[in-house]
């Protein structure tokens, strides 16, 4: 189950607004402490639980999950269509997709070029990693792509 960290952040930063006001800072960062302990607890747990998903609901995640962890997990699956269907999903994070197309093959790579919310300075990484046509293709077609990277690519032609 899907629980709402962002409140637990919010405490640290009450917590620690109470610390510039108070003499007894140690327990003020031991809560802090306990805090982040929790936090991680929750992280390591949910982690867990989504890996251990069968792979026919990876498959549906990957492709209509909003959840930017749930995505980044997937992209790192050890089966290749749940990476490949990741990167395809439009609420992917651009950190996931900049992993991705570091060390995906060409395939993948094209997916990831093709993905309409990418960042500029992925498909400017891209284009120069791949001799590919088909990825040099689907850069120059996403329009996120910069005029510099597509003058690169037009003269490498």
């Amino acid at each position: 189950m899907s629980r709402n960290f962002e409140s637990k952040f919010n405490n640290i930063d009450a917590l620690l607004s109470e610390v510039e006001q108070s003499t007894d800072g140690k327990k003020i960062f031991a809560d802090i402490d306990d805090i982040c302990s929790e936090i991680d607890t929750g992280i390591e747990r949910r982690k867990a639980d989504i890996e251990s998903w069968p792979k026919e609901q990876k498959r549906k995640e990957a492709v209509d999950s909003e959840d930017t962890f749930v995505l980044n997990l997937l992209s790192m699956d050890e089966d290749f269509n749940i990476r490949t269907l990741s990167a395809c999903n439009p609420n992917i994070p651009n950190n996931s997709l900049k992993r991705l197309a570091e060390s995906a093959n060409d395939y993948i790579k094209m997916v990831i070029a093709n993905n309409l919310n990418v960042a500029h300075d992925i498909l400017d990484r891209l284009a120069e990693v791949t001799d590919e046509q088909e990825v040099l293709d689907a850069v120059m077609s996403n329009p996120n792509v910069s005029k510099v990277t597509k003058y690169k690519i037009e003269n490498k032609m």
